[in-house]
C-alpha cells in the first residue's frame, strides 16, 4: 500500500510491504533541515517480530541524522543517536550516505529525526523478520580428496524458510585464493539469529542494492553456520575486489569484545575445509590478483581498504587463527580413503607446518612407501621406498607452500595418512 502525509515541511511517502515471512516498509524525507523541530512518525508496520530492523539512506554530511524511539509515541528514549554509515559501504561520490544496520526492540512503533545539517532524498527502512523456526544444521558428505569435513550449517531454506530472501539470480563464480574475514558490526546479542541473518539480507538487498546477501558464509555467536552466497560465488563485501576471495561474516560488533570460543572453533573448522580444498596453507600469503596486493590467506576486510571491519578487538587475534587452523588440520582432519590401516605408532612426521623439509620416523620392519599428494589428490612427489623402520628426510623446496596429504604404504596394501602443511 501507499500513503501520503503532509507536514509543514515536506512532503512525506511511506510504502510497506507484507511478506510471507518478514515484513518492510520505508518512510521517505525529500528534505530535512535543521531549523525544523524534531518530528515524530508512526513506524509503517505492525505486529514486529522478533525485533525491529532498521537503516537509512541519505544525501549530505556523514553525522548529520539522529534518532530516537517510543513504544507510543509519549515515552522517548532519553538519548538520541547519531546514525552512523556502514563501515563497510565504499564512499560515494555524490555524497549518498548508508547507514549501518540497527535493531531495535520489536515493540518500539514511533521514531522521531532530526538533522545537524541539511539531509537530502532522506529514506528509513524498516524491516520486521519474523520468528524463525527451530532447524538442526546439515552436514554434507564432502567427496574431495581434502580429508577436512566441511562444516554443518544451515541452508538457505533453513534460515529463511518463507523462500522470499532469494539468491542473486545470475550468480558469477570465482577460484578462491584468500578467505576475508568480517563482523557484521551489529548487536552481539539476540534471541533469534536466524532472523538477524534475514535483517542482513533485506539491508544488502533492499537499502544497498545488491543482488543477495554480500557474504558466503555467516556465523553467529553460538557457532551456527549459516550458508548466505554459497561456495565460489563472488561476493560483495571486500572493497570491489571480490572475485577470488570467499567472505565469512562474524555476526555481532568485536570493536571492544572478541567472538566468542564457539564462533572462532566454527570459523576453523570453515577455514580449515576451504583451505585444505583450495591446497593453501593457513600461514602464509599470496597476491591477491583482483586487489594487486600481497595478502594473508585469511585476512581481515581492513587488509582490502580503509575500514574497521572485523573489528579493533576481534582483527588483532587473526593470528591466533591463522595457528588455529593449521594445527586444526594437522592434527584433527582424518585421513580419508584409507584401506587397512597401519599401527598407529607407523607414522610420525615432523616439524608440522614444515618449511624445506621434514621427517618421517617409520616403525614398519617390512618397509614402507611414503606418498605426498595434493589436496585433490595429485601426487606432489614421486614415491619413496622406506626400506625399514627408521627416521627418514624428506625434501620439500620444490613444492609451492600449501597443504599435502602424506600417507604410508606397507607392502600389504596397508596405509596410514596425515596431513602435512608447508610454509
Amino acid at each position: 500500500m501507499k500513503k501520503t502525509l503532509t507536514t509543514s515541511c515536506c512532503m512525506v511517502l511511506f510504502m510497506a510491504m507484507t511478506l510471507a515471512q518478514g515484513k518492510r516498509a520505508t518512510l521517505s524525507f525529500p528534505r530535512i533541515t535543521p531549523s525544523e523541530a524534531s518530528r515524530s512518525f508512526v513506524i509503517p508496520l505492525s505486529e514486529v517480530s522478533p525485533f525491529l530492523a532498521w537503516s537509512v539512506v541519505w544525501h549530505g554530511e556523514a553525522s548529520a541524522l539522529q534518532v530516537r524511539f517510543s513504544p507510543d509515541g509519549r515515552h522517548w528514549e532519553d538519548n538520541w543517536t547519531s546514525v552512523q554509515p556502514d563501515a563497510h559501504a565504499a564512499a560515494d561520490i555524490d555524497g549518498r550516505q548508508v547507514s549501518a544496520l540497527s535493531f531495535e526492540a520489536a515493540q518500539m512503533h514511533y521514531f522521531q529525526v532530526r538533522v545537524r545539517a541539511e539531509a537530502r532524498d532522506v529514506v528509513f527502512h524498516f524491516f520486521s523478520p519474523g520468528a524463525s523456526r527451530a532447524v538442526a544444521p546439515s552436514e554434507e558428505t564432502d567427496l574431495q580428496a581434502c580429508p577436512c569435513p566441511k562444516p554443518p550449517s544451515l541452508k538457505r531454506s533453513d534460515w529463511c524458510p518463507a523462500d522470499n530472501c532469494p539468491p542473486h539470480p545470475n550468480p558469477v563464480y570465482t577460484t578462491v585464493t584468500h578467505l576475508i574475514v568480517h563482523h557484521s558490526a551489529t548487536a552481539n546479542t539476540a534471541n533469534d539469529w536466524a532472523a538477524v541473518v534475514r535483517a542482513i539480507w533485506d539491508f544488502h538487498v533492499n537499502t544497498n542494492g545488491w543482488a543477495d546477501i554480500g557474504y558466503n558464509w555467516l556465523i553467529d555467536p553460538n557457532g551456527t553456520l549459516y550458508e548466505g552466497r554459497g561456495d565460489n560465488v563472488i561476493g560483495a563485501h571486500f572493497c570491489g575486489a571480490n572475485s577470488a576471495t570467499m567472505g565469512v561474516c562474524m555476526i555481532g560488533d568485536y570493536t571492544n569484545q572478541t567472538p566468542t570460543t564457539a564462533a572462532t572453533n566454527r570459523l576453523r573448522d570453515l577455514l580449515a575445509w576451504k583451505l585444505c580444498a583450495i591446497g593453501a596453507g593457513p600461514l602464509d600469503s599470496a597476491l591477491h590478483v583482483p586487489s594487486g596486493r600481497v595478502l594473508p590467506r585469511i585476512s581481515g576486510h581492513r587488509d582490502g581498504c580503509s575500514t574497521a571491519c572485523p573489528g579493533n578487538a576481534f582483527y588483532p587475534t587473526l593470528p591466533n587463527v591463522r595457528s588455529a587452523v593449521a594445527n586444526y588440520i594437522t592434527q584433527v582432519c582424518s585421513p580419508i580413503r584409507v584401506r587397512t590401516p597401519l599401527a598407529e605408532a607407523s607414522l610420525s612426521i615432523y616439524p608440522n607446518p614444515a618449511r624445506q623439509t621434514f621427517f618421517v620416523n617409520c616403525v614398519e620392519p617390512s618397509g614402507a612407501w611414503i606418498h605426498v599428494f595434493y589436496p585433490n589428490g595429485r601426487p606432489a612427489l614421486a614415491p619413496q621406498w622406506l626400506p625399514t623402520e627408521g627416521r627418514y628426510e624428506i625434501a620439500l623446496e620444490r613444492l609451492p607452500v600449501g597443504i599435502y596429504s602424506v600417507h604410508l604404504l606397507g607392502p600389504e596394501g596397508q596405509t596410514k595418512g596425515t596431513m602435512l602443511v608447508k610454509w
